[in-house]
């Protein structure tokens, strides 16, 4: 089970410090930890909207490692590699050895590093660590009649529920559910995770109103406004439902044509064997597979002439959320009605196949090779898939041929030659040039290196004392040059601020301005308001023109009157009309 690491590690390399997207959500990732860090209370005193847990485990890695880029994305590693290893030993349990690297490694490949939100600087900590939780939890309530294993198992339960509550619930019903039939073990994995999470977030409420907890905080769960419920519904893709049913088909229709390939070579391959030609049914076996290869390389670098026409190929990877609600829904009649497993999926227990479900719901008709809900929610579903579709080959064998189950390993591991490819292109693709901070180097592409170099030279020059927001964020300098920001918020992303919110943003401006407003032009993407200014928050930005002026603007886009929504990349900054720069 070697593989799964090399092929991680071969992606860490290829992608060496090319994590961190400086302007989207890397502001909230970085601040939040670091001030609770320095004594601001969650909910209280700094808005989020998810569980605790996240943010006070890398709070930690702050206090002990200060303000480090390398320390931050060397515990997100970490958290990486312990899911890793989860899904590596569930996988075993399902597969043979071999099937189970491929299978685990074809999972690290296709999801794990996707940009933005990968897994070694996710778009969101606490969801990683929730995924890690409750693939852990799979792998240790496996045990059969293991009253240590259930508890740790519940651990794992309460730790996904401290940190994406609505992801820990969904796992308490989905082991509920797999131990229906042992009221011990709904205690160990339903009632006291519930419990000690319910006892949790009851201690840090405490003395907070709930309105607060609703606007700023946990709470925002139950009222989420109507642009995360976009959010939800696009990376989903139920807010296109019609184009993505079309790509969906389109995805199995090019597997169909893969699958009868290989059924089509399997069957001429035993057929020649039977009558004693075993060299042609190999040459046979290796056509297939050499069809695939020359297949893989065309959708790599298609000639000019098909270029548009294969780009209308959607990922196939596609197909799995579908197929496994169907596999969950069919295992959820069986077990109802008292039936053992049979089928493709026999081999993957209740509680994997339904989480993998859960998990692949939230990518339902648009899974893909784009982050940031893929690099979390495709590598179990993944590995399910491959499960079953071994479970499929092995059925269909007697019938179609022994070398039909080496046929479909042989596919997946040109899949997994062509995933390689194609992140090595997405890494190394692009002209990335390193941008050096007070708190560890990265790399970025394109004019935004550019951009991001020239606002730390000018934003390094400020006092220590200085405080300095963004629009719609600006964490990331914040982080790196250790400069506060004077308000609450770290993202003013549609649906972070009601119109309450917005009032007391605007107040803020005028009773403790920041030093310095940076501006970046960078659109929201699926809240269904796109530009900060102009599609939301219209009039806290009117109020921030009003009362500043720029001083520097850096970036392609960079002009006067720049606003958000332009076509080009830009960073302005900005000082209050009432002071002084302070800049030198």
């Amino acid at each position: 089970m070697a593989l799964p690491y090399a092929v991680f590690a071969l992606l860490v390399f290829i992608s060496w410090q090319r994590w961190i997207e400086p302007y989207i959500d890397s502001g909230r990732e970085l601040m939040v930890p670091w001030r609770l860090a320095h004594g601001e209370r969650l909910y209280r005193d700094v808005h989020f909207h998810h569980g605790p847990l996240g943010p006070y485990f890398a709070a930690i890695a702050d206090g002990l490692a200060g303000r480090s880029l390398p320390a931050r994305t060397g515990l997100y590693g970490l958290v990486a590699l312990v899911h890793l290893a989860a899904l590596s030993r569930l996988a075993r349990r399902m597969l043979s050895p071999g099937r189970a690297a491929l299978a685990t490694s074809v999972a690290v490949a296709a999801a794990v590093f996707l940009r933005p939100g990968g897994w070694l600087f996710p778009f969101s900590f606490d969801a990683a660590i929730a995924v890690a939780a409750l693939t852990w939890a799979l792998v240790l309530a496996a045990r059969p009649e293991s009253t240590r294993a259930d508890v740790a198992a519940g651990a794992c339960l309460l730790a996904a529920l401290l940190s994406r509550p609505e992801l820990g619930l969904a796992g308490v019903l989905v082991f509920a559910a797999a131990a229906r039939r042992s009221p011990r073990r709904l205690v160990a994995l339903g009632a006291a995770p519930l419990a000690a999470a319910a006892a949790g977030y009851a201690l840090l409420s405490a003395g907070i109103p709930r309105e607060r907890l609703v606007a700023d905080g946990w709470l925002r769960l139950i009222e989420p406004p109507a642009a995360f419920q976009n959010v939800y519904r696009a990376y989903a893709g139920l807010d296109r439902v019609g184009l993505r049913t079309a790509e969906l088909l389109l995805a199995a229709i090019v597997l169909a044509v893969v699958g009868a390939l290989l059924f089509v070579a399997a069957w001429i391959a035993a057929r020649l064997a039977s009558t004693g030609r075993r060299a042609s049914g190999a040459a046979v076996e290796a056509l297939a597979i050499a069809a695939l290869v020359v297949a893989a390389v065309i959708r790599f670098r298609p000639p000019g002439s098909f270029a548009d026409r294969l780009a209308l190929i959607p990922p196939l990877v596609r197909v799995i959320p579908p197929c496994l609600a169907v596999a969950a829904g069919l295992r959820l009649v069986a077990a109802l009605a008292r039936r053992d497993p049979h089928g493709p999926f026999s081999a993957v227990p209740d509680a994997v196949l339904w989480m993998a479900a859960v998990f692949a719901a939230r990518i339902f008709l648009a899974a893909g090779y784009v982050g940031p809900y893929d690099a979390f929610f495709l590598p179990l579903p993944i590995v399910v898939a491959a499960a079953g579709l071994f479970g499929a080959a092995d059925r269909a064998a007697p019938a179609l041929g022994s070398m039909l189950p080496r046929l479909a390993a042989a596919a997946l591991s040109v899949f997994l030659a062509f995933r390689l490819a194609a992140m090595a292109d997405l890494y190394r693709g692009l002209l990335w040039t390193p941008v050096a901070t007070p708190a560890g180097s990265l790399r970025l592409p394109g004019p935004v290196s550019e951009a991001t170099a020239g606002a730390l030279a000018e934003l390094a020059r400020l006092p220590s004392n200085a405080t300095l927001a963004g629009f719609p964020e600006a964490g990331f300098f914040n982080y790196v040059l250790g400069l506060r920001n004077p308000f609450w918020l770290e993202q003013f992303f549609p649906g972070h601020l009601d119109s309450e919110g917005e009032a007391r943003a605007v107040a803020a401006l005028g009773s403790d301005p920041p030093d310095v407003l940076l501006e970046s032009n960078v659109l929201a993407v699926g809240e269904g308001a796109r530009a900060f200014g102009q599609d939301y928050l219209v009039g806290l930005a009117a109020a921030a023109r009003a009362r500043y002026r720029p001083v520097a603007a850096f970036g392609p886009g960079a002009r006067p009157g720049a606003r958000i929504g332009d076509p080009e990349f830009f960073v302005e900054l900005s000082i209050p009309l009432s002071r002084q720069r302070r800049t030198p």
